[in-house]
């Protein structure tokens, strides 16, 4: 174990208590965040979580949409971005949760991946696809288009990261079935275009040009950082755009 893992095993007493995980599931995933994307195997060498223990532990990670897998034979998992799950216990945790932010999250940047490889990532249920989402709407620099069915995840915070791309001049083109005219009306009070479509069937994020995030059926996500992959969504997109109306508050 080189001195980098060692020091990184100190993450592992306060990633449980802030996390609520057992010993297996905190070392699983502070290896994950240090070294990933790797195969359950790898983990094993890498921690003291056992064998028979491992895949129990990564499928409840995934679970939980904090780990993400490739479905390949054999499978490769990754760690979601520290940041933003811990952030979600700091008020709980507030001291132990910032030290853990600070030590884990300084990997977590130095271990990005090269989005050149492996580019589709699988996302565990609804609040991991969520936390993909939201850091890759905090990132985005260039544009957003989004077919968006059902946007009730959407919180204060996240509208105002929509308000805060807008005042920058990111093209964003947020596209929400117009059933949902609460949730319409709703959007309509903050600084941010919207538009209105009365046939959206699937949810997907094409950000920046590169990264897509896609909800597929029941609760699975997945996220894709490849640019021709980006295009084929975008190009669905401008389709769906073409039929969609610009929401009017006024109207509704």
């Amino acid at each position: 174990m080189s001195r980098g893992e060692q020091s990184l095993e100190k993450a592992d007493a306060p990633l449980q208590d802030v996390m609520g995980w057992g010993k297996n599931h905190a070392a699983a995933y502070r290896c994950l965040v240090d070294k990933g994307p790797l195969e359950a195997g790898e983990v094993v060498v890498r921690t003291d979580v056992p064998r028979g223990r491992i895949y129990d532990v990564l499928e409840d990670l995934v679970e939980e949409g904090v780990v993400t897998f490739r479905e390949r034979n054999p499978r490769r998992y990754n760690a979601q971005n520290p940041e933003g799950l811990i952030q979600e216990r700091k008020e709980d945790f507030d001291d132990k949760a910032s030290e853990l932010i600070e030590t884990l999250g300084n990997a977590y940047q130095l271990n990005l991946p090269d989005e050149s490889g492996d580019s589709a990532w699988i996302l565990g249920g609804r609040s991991g696809t969520v936390r993909k989402l939201r850091e890759l709407l905090e990132e985005a620099e260039d544009s957003v288009r989004a077919l968006e069915p059902d946007p009730r995840w959407c919180e204060t915070s996240d509208h105002r990261v929509f308000e805060k791309l807008h005042r920058e001049d990111v093209k964003l083109k947020p596209i929400i079935w117009s059933a949902r005219q609460d949730t319409l009306e709703e959007i309509a009070s903050f600084n941010y275009p919207v538009w209105e479509h009365d046939d959206l069937n699937k949810m997907f994020y094409v950000i920046d040009g590169k990264h897509v995030v896609f909800q597929m059926g029941g609760e699975t996500g997945v996220v894709f950082s490849d640019a021709t992959i980006a295009k084929v969504f975008a190009r669905e997109f401008e389709e769906t755009f073409r039929h969609a109306e610009e929401f009017d508050f006024n109207d509704a």
